[in-house]
């Protein structure tokens, strides 16, 4: 089977969001303060469109409306963090493609006060 390349599509409308891993480690300062590490954010392009509400309707209300979809080049793991346009999302589903170059994820918003 011939994979579709729709990776020079989606660059033409995509965006910049950024992949953002915590850092490792930490360190003490001359006072004993313990300072933690920063996180690292490394930028990707991709194009991230919101969740529409049949999609909503269809998982049984699994998703919500500040929930986004990803379509991108790069392969992500379900739990990596990403932030777009000040927002934090998880990826939450994959959905394997061999028939294509894109990848797409589901990426859920990221509430403070969430209950797990």
């Amino acid at each position: 089977m011939i994979p579709f390349r729709f990776g020079s599509l989606l660059s033409r409308y995509s965006g910049v969001y950024y992949l953002v891993r915590p850092g490792s480690g930490g360190a003490y300062d001359s006072d004993g303060v313990w300072i933690p590490a920063k996180e690292e954010r490394a930028p990707y392009q991709g194009h991230i469109q919101p969740v529409s509400a049949k999609m909503q309707q269809k998982e049984g209300g699994r998703y919500t409306e500040e929930d986004r979809a990803l379509y991108t080049t790069h392969a992500h793991l379900v739990g990596d963090l990403i932030e777009y346009q000040g927002k934090l999302y998880t990826v939450h589903d994959s959905e394997e493609r061999d028939y294509c170059d894109v990848n797409k994820y589901m990426l859920k918003k990221v509430v403070a006060r969430d209950t797990i």
